[in-house]
């Protein structure tokens, strides 16, 4: 082993994580610190935990369930709930173990349902990926969790089979499942770049969030993002994410660098991360 070049790699990583949470502490962001093992109780268990839970690395002790931490706004809600946490805004940095991955992240939380200012925060994080990591994001992908709610029934949106569908843009086996003049389908048949306009036309219930969608994309536009698109069947992964959900990458990039959005934390709040293992060569840690 190379141990001055293994050296200096550990020290960049170290400094680059002081200088994230330095950089946020100066924007007045408060710094929080949690321990990578979080403990469950049997009879306590939400339907997000079971659900969560073979993604998880976990074992039983005595009477507890214990798992290290596979993501950070899960952890951060749970941690606000048990304390009652009091502040606007924090920012975090450490690992999360999702199974067979351990990933490093960065990210910062702020709680309000203030939009202008759940902009100022992603605005912070984009900026700093800039302007300290050299990193130049090309795509937005632009979501919102609501959508599928406002298009499915809750039976629709429990099957297995017609969510892999969804995921899969397979409009053939959905329309053989749903029928040619469901929602979904008549939305899906429409161009991409159209799905907005005819959702917002079409189906009364959902201009609220398309108009949505359509604040949050001007803003990554103003933002000089050069790529901004909309996927209105994207599914969320936890039940906890109640908005706006957004994905970032670079031009060499296949899973997104940033990702991040609404959620309730038990009141809204809006939280993104950096995902350092997706980071390209030229600004890994």
């Amino acid at each position: 082993m190379n141990f001055e070049k293994n050296n200096q790699h550990l020290l960049e990583k170290k400094r680059k994580e002081m200088e994230f949470l330095h950089h946020f502490h100066l924007l007045g962001y408060d710094l929080l610190d949690l321990s990578i093992l979080e403990q469950f109780e049997w009879d306590r268990l939400s339907e997000d935990d079971l659900k969560m839970m073979k993604h998880r690395y976990t074992w039983q002790s005595n009477q507890s369930l214990l798992s290290l931490r596979s993501d950070w706004t899960d952890a951060i809600v749970r941690y606000r709930q048990k304390y009652k946490l009091k502040t606007d805004k924090i920012a975090y940095s450490g690992p999360v173990f999702p199974v067979n991955k351990e990933k490093m992240q960065f990210g910062m939380e702020v709680f309000t349902q203030d939009i202008s200012k759940q902009i100022i925060t992603m605005k912070d994080l984009l900026l700093y990926i800039r302007d300290h990591l050299n990193i130049s994001l090309t795509v937005a992908v632009i979501s919102h969790y609501s959508l599928l709610k406002k298009l499915l029934s809750t039976e629709e949106r429990r099957d297995p089979e017609i969510m892999t569908f969804l995921s899969e843009r397979n409009l053939d086996h959905l329309t053989k499942r749903l029928g040619p003049s469901h929602p979904a389908v008549l939305l899906m048949t429409q161009p991409v770049p159209n799905q907005l306009a005819y959702a917002k036309q079409h189906f009364p219930d959902l201009k609220k969030p398309v108009e949505e969608i359509q604040h949050w994309q001007s803003e990554l536009e103003n933002n000089q993002i050069p790529v901004v698109y909309c996927d209105l069947f994207s599914s969320p992964n936890q039940s906890y994410y109640k908005g706006i959900f957004l994905q970032f990458y670079t031009k060499q990039s296949v899973e997104p660098i940033v990702t991040g959005g609404q959620y309730s934390s038990p009141t809204k709040a809006f939280g993104m991360a950096i995902n350092l293992s997706s980071l390209p060569l030229t600004a890994s840690l």
